[in-house]
């Protein structure tokens, strides 16, 4: 019977703790105050930014060849080796061409004794040599010596010489292959700094006055922004390099090319895929919505300023610019960073709590 009476209070006991296990925890207390939306002054609307897809490349690219054919007998570098201005790239034999050199040279060599010869014979006896004579030896020379020059540049364009400072990015041929001259053999590129070409539609091209615009002035009125598509959370500030007047015929926009520096931090590379942003409507930043402003009393007015570490609102004057699609822009009494009030503003009073409206 007491064994009973155990196994009883055991199960009621397991059941309470059970019940109590399962038992859903009270719900979160809501944050004190009124939910309104704020807009933070000097942060643009979404609607304020366009932006554009388009795949970075390289400040400088060069698709180097020899300039002379020939067989490749060195590639002294090899891909994603960094170089300097004129360093030696790859080799070609140069055996041919300095045989060539060296019949060049010879030939200046019985053309400069062939001139002095007949010189000297005009001069012991005019009657001996005529004029014409001594005048052919001269052009003999001159073509002497510029055979000679091109059998010098010739040599020396068995050896591929980088224009500019850069990466190898690829090799385009194997090593002791045959090639013909201007040939491609390397792709060298200059990561200084990096470039996008983006493609504007029309519609957003006539928003400014770029025929009348220096690119300064539209850099810095755009206030352009490249986002890298494996970087989505950073931005890098851009210029505009050039852009096109006229349209492409088939797609109906406009070419925009923009650099900016490559960041030290992060590898970012031509080829990768990435979006220009723009501002298209600046004053947006320093503009609530109509119904966001009130008036006092004696008909000035005012909007809603939210304190950021209370959280209460108070009565700010402000004055007001123009009016652009719902949107009134705040000319005085406020700065870059206070927070506005923008719904529920009928229903708000002096040092009332808001909270932010969570959707």
């Amino acid at each position: 019977m007491q064994t009973m009476h155990f196994f009883i209070m055991l199960l009621t006991l397991s059941a309470a703790l059970f019940a109590g296990g399962c038992s859903e925890p009270p719900p979160e207390p809501k944050p004190p105050g009124r939910p309104v939306k704020i807009h933070v002054i000097g942060s643009l609307q979404p609607e304020a930014t366009v932006e554009y897809p388009g795949t970075i490349r390289a400040h400088q690219t060069a698709e180097m060849g020899f300039e002379v054919a020939g067989r490749v007998i060195a590639f002294l570098v090899q891909e994603g080796d960094r170089v300097e201005k004129d360093a030696v790239l790859a080799r070609l034999d140069p055996r041919d061409y300095q045989a060539e050199l060296k019949v060049a040279q010879a030939n200046l060599e019985k053309a400069r004794a062939d001139l002095k010869r007949s010189e000297n014979i005009f001069k012991e006896d005019p009657g001996a040599i005529s004029a014409d004579e001594i005048e052919r030896d001269r052009r003999a020379l001159k073509v002497a010596q510029a055979r000679l020059e091109i059998a010098q540049k010739a040599v020396s364009d068995t050896e591929l010489r980088a224009p500019f400072a850069g990466v190898v990015a690829r090799k385009l041929v194997d090593d002791f292959a045959n090639v013909v001259a201007k040939q491609p053999v390397l792709i060298l590129q200059d990561l200084s700094s990096l470039e996008i070409e983006v493609a504007v539609p029309e519609r957003d091209f006539v928003r400014g006055k770029a025929d009348s615009e220096t690119k300064e002035q539209v850099t810095k009125r755009l206030n352009p922004q490249v986002i890298v598509s494996a970087l989505p959370d950073r931005t890098f500030p851009a210029v505009i390099k050039e852009y096109a007047m006229t349209a492409d015929p088939i797609t109906r926009t406009f070419a925009v090319k923009l650099t900016f520096e490559n960041p030290k931090d992060v590898n970012i590379l031509p080829g990768m895929t990435a979006r220009v942003r723009v501002v298209v409507d600046p004053e947006s930043a320093w503009s609530v919505p109509a119904w966001a402003v009130q008036a006092d009393e004696n008909k000035q007015p005012y909007v809603w300023k939210v304190d950021p570490k209370t959280m209460k609102v108070a009565k700010c004057p402000v004055e007001l610019g123009p009016l652009a699609k719902n949107r009134v822009l705040l000319k005085k009494g406020v700065k870059k960073g206070d927070m506005i009030a923008i719904s529920g503003v009928a229903l708000l009073r002096e040092g009332m709590q808001v909270r932010k409206y969570e959707p």
